[in-house]
């Protein structure tokens, strides 16, 4: 007799299951924020991006960890099989589009021109440092949209994107 790996319809997962899952997101996550970030800061700087322009930069920089996001997650955090592929990129694509070409990138540009507040006190706290203003308010903009679709990212591929049931159904007789 067969067990089964994944929890029923409705049925929340198992605990080490999503322990595990929420990992190897985290792992996968920052490889991408790093890929996403260097990209971003790298454009900012060398086509000289003003704070009231960074989504030029944000949009490209996205589309590259959006690349590296898919193939991560799929293969390595949700494990998903190779026979769901079409579907899972379709899904995968518009829950990312929404999470960061919606969410992070409006929070960036928010947090970069017109709510600078904790940019600001984050370069307080490093001036001594020789750190650019500028520079501080552009990362810190770009944190603080990266948390909020880190949240949506995760929660959208578990159970939309990736989900087991689906997996289930197609290995069960």
């Amino acid at each position: 007799m067969a067990t089964q790996t994944t929890a029923p319809r409705g049925a929340p997962a198992p605990k080490g299951r999503t322990a595990g899952e929420v990992v190897r997101f985290g792992l996968v996550g920052v490889v991408n924020t790093v890929v996403d970030y260097v990209t971003f800061i790298t454009l900012t700087v060398v086509f000289n991006i003003p704070l009231s322009r960074v989504w030029i930069a944000k949009y490209p920089s996205s589309a590259v960890g959006m690349a590296v996001s898919f193939f991560l997650n799929r293969r390595f955090v949700f494990r998903a099989t190779a026979h769901r592929a079409r579907g899972q990129a379709v899904r995968f694509i518009v829950a990312t589009l929404i999470g960061i070409f919606v969410i992070q990138n409006l929070l960036t540009q928010l947090f970069a021109s017109k709510v600078q507040y904790f940019g600001i006190e984050a370069f307080h706290a490093v001036d001594a440092a020789g750190v650019p203003r500028a520079f501080t308010i552009k990362t810190v903009a770009f944190a603080l949209g990266a948390v909020a679709s880190i949240v949506w990212n995760f929660l959208a591929y578990k159970y939309w994107v990736f989900r087991p049931d689906e997996d289930a159904k197609m290995e069960s007789p």
